[in-house]
């Protein structure tokens, strides 16, 4: 009587904890046969910029060229990037990351241009820095992970620039901008077997009250057995602002970068 009382006691603990016990056997499974990792990369953009801004206007005739007028041509932003993969299927993979660039040159203007209500005149020497940076947290979901991944989500952008202009009779003034901007995140990647190497693109997009943004990479990529690695790549980034924070621009960073990472 006392081993089968014993018996039914098992068989009701067994039964009570059976759907304990098969999320644990799921998740042990999903750990152990998983993509699990963490990246910490770091990159220099060898790039060019162009395009307009204007701050505090609603005419045109107060956009100011930012090769032509100010004097920009190339650009040397760093980018620094914590990436988080697990094989969690309901979780999704998180990456932030983060842009900073930080420029200065001299121009000429040719006409009469007020930037936030300050009139900058014809013929006047201005002399102008840009400090530009840009977070990103994005959250992402691999649809397809094997040889060949297609990554999709959502970026979360928090921009914050500081834009100064100093002419020799007119004086300094400051344009800063800063808020968070939505946008879409894509990704592809095919891994090619046994060599370590790599290729990939990605991008975030975004369109909505005649703000017009994307951010767009594509990149080779080679990891060594000790779990470091390099990639060369090519980025491209356009930012369309309509009265954002006063801000109106239409702006372009592009060109080549190298990378190094590391997995943890």
């Amino acid at each position: 009587m006392l081993v089968w009382q014993l018996v039914a006691c098992r068989n009701r603990i067994v039964r009570t904890n059976l759907p304990t016990i098969v999320v644990i056997l799921m998740f042990s499974d999903a750990v152990s046969a998983g993509d699990t990792g963490l990246w910490l990369g770091a990159r220099h953009w060898y790039g060019t910029i162009d395009g307009t801004v204007r701050y505090r206007s609603d005419d045109p005739a107060n956009d100011i060229d930012l090769n032509h007028d100010l004097g920009y041509d190339s650009i040397s932003p760093g980018n620094i990037y914590l990436r988080l993969e697990h094989p969690l299927p309901l979780l999704p993979q998180a990456m932030i990351s983060k842009t900073a660039i930080d420029k200065d040159a001299s121009g000429h203007f040719s006409r009469t241009i007020d930037f936030g209500g300050s009139n900058f005149t014809v013929g006047e020497d201005v002399d102008s820095s840009v400090q530009y940076r840009q977070s990103d947290v994005i959250l992402y979901y691999s649809i397809l992970d094997t040889v060949a991944s297609v990554d999709v989500g959502v970026d979360a952008r928090y921009i914050d620039s500081n834009t100064a202009l100093s002419g020799g009779s007119s004086g300094t003034e400051t344009a800063q901008v800063s808020g968070w901007i939505p946008l879409l995140y894509a990704g592809i990647g095919i891994d090619l077997p046994l060599t370590g190497l790599s290729v990939g693109a990605d991008g975030s997009f975004s369109g909505y009250q005649g703000n017009h943004l994307y951010d767009v990479t594509v990149r080779a990529s080679y990891t060594t057995p000790w779990k470091a690695g390099a990639d060369l790549g090519y980025r491209r980034v356009k930012i369309g602002l309509d009265d954002f924070d006063d801000y109106t621009a239409d702006v372009e960073f592009s060109g080549p970068y190298a990378g190094v990472f590391v997995n943890f």
